[in-house]
């Protein structure tokens, strides 16, 4: 928010039009000195794209929900698909291949269902759909997996081979213990086993720290560490496991300059 005062960038333009969307990506790279440049800005890409209003802020606040387009379950199940040929998912795509074909790596924010959904209805009733009526939102989860794996298809088509995923709509805190293991049981690990092909030889998707947990304290993962060449920060430690391996979570994509003075990295291998 400080770079888009500091530069007086329009917006919508910097979240909606390809040409500012590569633009910014630059300049908050530079400015933070991190590895990657990262796309999309916020956790609303998703759900926009499924039909969700959002509105874009301002140089304090970014994009967030508008208001809620869905009052019930039986409107969540009626919304379209993540629509990846149109508006802002279109020029977000297609900004991850501009920077890619210049040099740049790309890190493309992938957000969980928990912070889509959370979007477009009031996330209460999530949670109550998951204590009250399991195999309906398994239905639900299921889809929302097809919709996540046809995106990530689509970014790596468009080159970009680093992704970071996230529910923080998800989280622990929020969520619970038990409501966590089911989310991880009849989701995440499943759609993580499934972006494992999607993810290719050199794809690489940084986890939430979280999500790693869960997925190790249910069995559903291992941790494998791997020694760095040299001292080096998160970010530039994840440049140096295409090949190497498929998921990370060792540290908060938020945090990625931290420092790894040990020269390992811990990685995650699903089961």
């Amino acid at each position: 928010m400080q770079l888009i005062r500091m530069k007086r960038l329009p917006i919508p333009d910097i979240y909606t039009e390809c040409e500012w969307i590569v633009r910014f990506a630059m300049m908050e790279r530079n400015r933070s000195g991190k590895p990657f440049c990262t796309v999309p800005f916020d956790h609303t890409l998703e759900a926009q794209a499924m039909g969700g209003r959002v509105r874009y802020g301002d140089g304090t606040a970014g994009p967030r929900a508008c208001d809620y387009i869905c009052q019930s379950l039986e409107e969540v199940e009626k919304l379209p698909g993540i629509d990846i040929e149109n508006g802002r998912m279109r020029e977000t795509l297609e900004a991850g291949r501009i920077l890619r074909e210049s040099g740049y790596e790309v890190l493309f924010q992938i957000s969980g269902p928990f912070t889509i959904w959370n979007t477009l209805i009031d996330i209460k009733s999530i949670f109550k759909g998951i204590r009250k009526e399991p195999n309906r939102m398994e239905k639900l989860f299921g889809r929302m997996e097809a919709e996540l794996l046809g995106l990530i298809g689509a970014v790596r088509r468009s080159g970009v081979r680093f992704f970071s995923y996230a529910d923080s709509a998800g989280g622990m805190r929020i969520l619970g213990p038990h409501m966590m293991e089911w989310a991880t049981e009849y989701f995440t690990y499943g759609f993580l086993k499934k972006s494992e092909e999607l993810l290719g030889k050199d794809g690489i998707m940084m986890l939430c720290p979280q999500t790693a947990y869960a997925l190790k304290d249910m069995g559903y993962a291992q941790t494998e560490e791997i020694t760095l060449p040299e001292t080096m920060s998160y970010g530039n430690a994840c440049l140096f496991l295409p090949g190497r391996a498929k998921f990370v979570g060792q540290i908060c994509i938020n945090r990625q300059n931290q420092i790894l003075e040990d020269r390992k990295i811990q990685t995650i291998a699903l089961k």
